[in-house]
């Protein structure tokens, strides 16, 4: 028994070991003597801060929690997680403000590479060191670029993609042989779901809404046409705009939506697990969340948005994101911060996470996608346009809680399409 143990924590140390010189060799960060790695040259008795956005029960924080044990055991390096949960995007700027000691942490990837970038080192040089961008997304790569003026100060993982996930075998059961390309072409998906006595679709209230109409808006006038329309207040001004409420006010006019959508979250999504509802719009992390909530067994399939007539975007273009690492800017261990996470982000613990929670894998190395979420993959590779969430509809804080209150009455058919309108005119 005894000797097994020391097997099994040898193992773990040199997958480690492996992980971290798996994508070539690391950059400079802390002080590291001339021709070792960082974690070579790491003394033990050293402890970095970790404030994480996963609570401790959840699979993601597991993963972690395990590849911080086999780092530490390779290197003497102990990683301290302070699990946060969601709420870090609140509390790191005010920590950091007030001279919190944090070396790492993770939140969406946009919001570490806009909102939070001042606080992030810039890891341009220690990714191209290490070969590390080779193993990530393009796409995410050069938005998360973008932000600041070319510097990387995100290294992204968990990628996440958004579109329709569907029951399989209520499609079959209703005669529906392809998925719909175009949003008519969707109608009469949603017709043959209903003759066939489930509900086509549902959404909860809040992000779920807020996906329908800017997906919508999109399809007719991409990401900066949605961005203009907002930030100057050009609702009325744009018939396209009022076609798109149109569009949503129909799927919901015509019961092609759930009696109770739009739900209270999660209760809309959970309506698939119930096997209620056959369709939702929303990201790629729905199928784990459904299964989690329901304990159901689905056969999952996906679809992106369809295109409208006329319009500017079609399936090639997605929310497509990421959580994302940050390494703290006045951190005095950038370098053995960078070789823990890319322990994290590449090989078999990347490969584990996916597994743990049907999540995409943000290794490209790691080809094989958990089947949950496997329907996404071959409009994943070919997606070239990458959309904000809610396609930019909650960007604008000045305007955001306006928008949601006129989306949500929208989509309850308290207001119809110049309703819509109005109300966002009168901003």
């Amino acid at each position: 028994m005894k000797k097994s143990k020391l097997l099994r924590a040898l193992c773990g140390v040199c997958a480690v070991g492996m992980m971290l010189t798996a994508c070539g060799g690391t950059g400079t960060g802390s002080s590291t003597p001339a021709g070792e790695s960082g974690s070579q040259a790491a003394s033990s008795g050293k402890t970095l801060t970790y404030w994480s956005m996963w609570n401790s029960t959840e699979g993601q924080a597991k993963v972690i929690q395990e590849a911080a044990d086999a780092y530490e055991a390779a290197t003497g390096i102990k990683i301290n997680i302070e699990w946060k949960g969601r709420d870090v995007k609140n509390l790191i700027a005010p920590a950091l403000d007030a001279g919190e000691k944090i070396d790492i942490f993770d939140q969406d990837y946009v919001f570490i590479s806009n909102t939070a970038s001042k606080y992030a080192a810039d890891v341009t040089q220690m990714v191209e060191e290490a070969g590390l961008e080779e193993h990530m997304l393009p796409v995410l790569v050069e938005t998360a670029k973008s932000y600041n003026d070319g510097a990387l100060k995100v290294i992204p993982y968990q990628p996440y993609t958004s579109g329709v996930w569907y029951n399989k075998a209520m499609f079959e059961a209703a005669g529906i042989e392809k998925v719909p390309a175009t949003f008519d072409e969707l109608l009469d998906v949603c017709e043959a779901l209903k003759a066939s006595g489930v509900n086509p679709m549902t959404c909860d209230q809040g992000d779920g809404t807020a996906l329908l109409v800017g997906y919508q808006l999109a399809r007719y006038l991409g990401q900066d046409g949605v961005l203009d329309l907002i930030n100057n207040t050009k609702w009325a001004e744009v018939p396209e705009a009022k076609k798109a409420a149109e569009d949503i006010h129909t799927l919901f006019a015509n019961g092609y939506m759930s009696e109770y959508a739009p739900a209270n979250y999660p209760d809309g999504q959970n309506e698939l697990g119930y096997g209620e509802t056959a369709m939702l719009l929303q990201a790629s992390w729905v199928p784990n969340e459904v299964v989690q909530n329901t304990g159901a067994e689905i056969e999952w399939g996906f679809f992106p948005w369809p295109a409208v007539e006329g319009g500017v975007d079609g399936v090639e273009a997605a929310m497509v994101g990421a959580q994302g690492y940050a390494i703290v800017e006045t951190s005095e261990y950038k370098q053995e911060a960078f070789d823990f996470i890319k322990t994290v982000v590449t090989g078999e613990t990347d490969l584990k996470m996916a597994q743990a929670v049907s999540s995409i894998p943000a290794d490209t190395a790691n080809t094989e996608w958990p089947q949950a979420v496997s329907g996404a993959e071959p409009y994943f590779k070919e997606m070239t346009k990458s959309y904000l969430w809610a396609v930019g509809l909650q960007e604008n804080g000045n305007y955001k809680d306006y928008i949601q209150e006129a989306i949500n009455q929208l989509c309850k058919q308290e207001i119809d399409a110049t309703g819509f309108i109005d109300a966002l005119s009168d901003l």
